[in-house]
Formats: structure tokens, sequence, C-alpha cells
């Protein structure tokens, strides 16, 4: 039997051949770290995409025992009444729907005062006298004192915002619901367009009946 002869094969990489793949693996992970804030924003916003769906779910469910009538709650109230009236499993994977991936329960919770009480998401959202401006981290369906708007709920269902972001917590987009379920992003840029804001300059846009942008004034997280 012939032993294969091993003189004649390359033990390892040229000085040449490290620096080449050193370059190559500078130059990728160069591209990843500029790339990386991108996609966890488009992550993130899929997320909170998917958590509007999964609100939107709680109130088909609550029509259904309401004869087809949505919450009369305003701002975060009307998406969390569901919740308070125990239509939705009160565990804390539950809960987190009403959190965007870009402002978790905690960020809220620090926002909020609350970082040294070391309370449970449940518990947080179970105290419904406490709920108030920035409660959550999504903006819930108002009238803004107009009794009349009420009826866009099902008149115009697909141009009604009923549940959106609180603020501009995203980097490229704001994401809202209308009452038909169906989930959209306004741009970032779009809305520096529309309003003049300049984000990089700090600006913020806020939702509520006085809101720059017509879509958001059906919301508020008051």
């Amino acid at each position: 039997m012939k032993s294969l002869k091993l003189s004649g094969l390359r033990r390892g990489f040229t000085l040449m051949e490290m620096m080449i793949v050193i370059m190559i693996i500078g130059i990728l992970s160069t591209f990843l770290v500029q790339s990386a804030p991108a996609w966890i924003d488009k992550a993130n916003m899929t997320g909170s995409e998917a958590n509007m769906k999964r609100i939107h779910a709680t109130l088909l469910d609550y029509q259904m025992n309401h004869d087809g009538s949505w919450p009369h709650d305003q701002g975060q109230k009307f998406f969390l009444r569901p919740w308070k009236d125990g239509m939705v499993e009160k565990v804390e994977q539950q809960a987190k729907m009403y959190f965007s991936p870009s402002e978790s329960f905690d960020d809220v919770s620090f926002l909020q005062g609350m970082e040294d009480e070391n309370i449970g998401v449940v518990e947080y959202l179970n105290d419904w006298d406490a709920i108030g401006p920035g409660y959550t981290s999504y903006a819930g369906f108002t009238t803004g004192g107009d009794r009349a708007m009420r009826s866009r709920l099902k008149k115009n269902s697909g141009s009604t915002a009923i549940v959106s972001d609180a603020h501009m917590i995203h980097r490229t987009a704001l994401i809202y619901m209308t009452a038909d379920g169906a989930t959209h992003r306004y741009l970032r840029s779009d809305i520096e367009e529309e309003t003049g804001i300049n984000f990089d300059d700090g600006d913020d846009i806020e939702v509520g009946p006085g809101s720059e942008i017509e879509i958001f004034q059906t919301v508020s997280n008051d």
C-alpha cells in the first residue's frame, strides 16, 4: 500500500493571504456595524406592527361581546379596555403587547418614575386609575371632544387612526393602525417635509387633537 506524501501539501497561509483575509473581515465588520442600527430599527417596527395587530384582535373580541361597539374610553384606555375587563389573559407575555420593542416596559416605567418600585408589567397595567400620559408606548383613539368623531370608526375605518406610536421612537418611521386593522408606516422623511421639523435637531412629533399631522389627530397617549 502506498502512503500519501504530505511534503507537497501547503501547511498554512502566506502573510499576503492572511492580510487579505484580515482586510476582508475588517470590511465586513464595518458594513455590519453601519447596517446594524437600520436592521434593528426595521425589526422593532415590525414588532410594533405585530403588537398593534394583537391589540386590534382584542378590540374585535370586545366588539363581539358589546353588540359591535368600540370601547367608549379615550386615549390609552380605549385599547386597554379589553385588558381591564379581563378579556385578555393577564400574563406578562400578553401585557407586553402594549409596549413597543423600541420603548420597552422598563423604559416606560422608568420615565414614569417607577424604577425603584420593582413593579411587574401585569400589576402596572392593572392600576387603572394610574393610567395617564405616556403610561404605555402607544396612543389610542380619542374623539377630542367631538361626539361625531366616533362615527368615523365605521364610516372611515381605513383612514381613522385608533392606535399609534406615542411619539417618534423609531429611527425611520412612526407606526400607526387604522380602525380596519391595517398598520401603516409614516416615514420620517415625509413627516419632516410635511411639518418642517428636524428630528436631527431633537424635534419630536406629537400626536393628539392638536397634532400637525391630520391622521394623528384621532389618537392620544393621555
